[in-house]
């Protein structure tokens, strides 16, 4: 006779709810140590625990989750490991290339006053963590010979290498941003409460799912992309309905999804508590 498969923990409601309490700890962790290896605080980003985690959430794609809350906090969970993982690759990919922004942002004020290409010791200087000046110069140094070979091309003077031709360059014109990307004005705009009517959706489930959709955004760094609060309540009034019908159900609840690189708002029939 064929097993079934078999996992680190009991695969009942307890056991379920247990490891999802206990993944969430892990996740909010993870973040807080990776935003401490990006800010130069840690030496080494967290290999350790990413790789445990992964491998946890690799064991519950494997379980069938009967409960719908469990099942609904197991899929939000996941959705946000995607979005963390995709932003701390990014970040990673940045660091390596000598590109990360707010490297860029710390050496932006001192090249703009001084001028020239920044050397390893200055980028020590001004904060540039000892594991990673030496991609950041070696970056600054590449993009300053492309400027003084382009057709055209002056000397160098007040430069900051690897930024932009002109460290006299406001951050905005650079695209430079030493922080998380605003939320759009049009986001935080309050809905009339005529538009904020959606058959089968509660207003306060929409408004959540909302926030989501536009952090999601915010992780991948798209946050432009972002369609409003407004047209995306006029999408859902016209999609919903027939949703509903074609589905059965009075209900819906709306999840965020992330394929290929694009933030996707999705309406699944609600399932009924137990």
């Amino acid at each position: 006779m064929k097993k079934g498969p078999t996992f680190t923990f009991q695969a009942t409601r307890e056991g379920i709810e247990s490891r999802i309490d206990e993944m969430e700890k892990k996740i909010a962790r993870l973040r807080a140590l990776y935003e401490s290896f990006f800010m130069g605080a840690e030496r080494t980003p967290p290999n350790t625990l990413r790789y445990e985690l992964n491998r946890q959430m690799l064991e519950m794609q494997q379980v069938i989750i009967t409960n719908a809350s469990l099942r609904f906090r197991y899929q939000a969970l996941s959705q946000k490991w995607v979005l963390h993982t995709t932003y701390w690759n990014r970040t990673m990919r940045e660091i390596d290339a000598g590109t990360y922004r707010r490297d860029i942002a710390r050496t932006q004020r001192h090249l703009a006053e001084r001028g020239g290409v920044i050397t390893e010791e200055e980028a020590l200087a001004l904060g540039i963590p000892k594991t990673r000046v030496k991609a950041f110069v070696g970056h600054a140094r590449r993009e300053a010979e492309k400027r003084s070979h382009a057709p055209g091309a002056t000397a160098p003077t007040n430069t900051a290498p690897g930024v932009a031709p002109s460290a006299a360059s406001p951050p905005a014109a650079l695209g430079v941003r030493s922080g998380p990307p605003p939320v759009p004005a049009s986001a935080r705009r309050s809905p009339s409460p005529e538009a904020s009517a959606l058959p089968g959706v509660a207003h306060e489930d929409f408004e959540g799912a909302y926030q989501h959709y536009i952090e999601a955004h915010r992780q991948l760094g798209i946050e432009a992309q972002a369609v409003t609060k407004d047209k995306l309540r006029l999408r859902l009034g016209k999609q919903l309905p027939k949703i509903m019908e074609e589905q059965n159900c009075q209900k819906v609840r709306l999840e965020v999804a992330v394929e290929d690189g694009k933030v996707r708002l999705r309406a699944w029939p609600a399932a009924d508590k137990p």
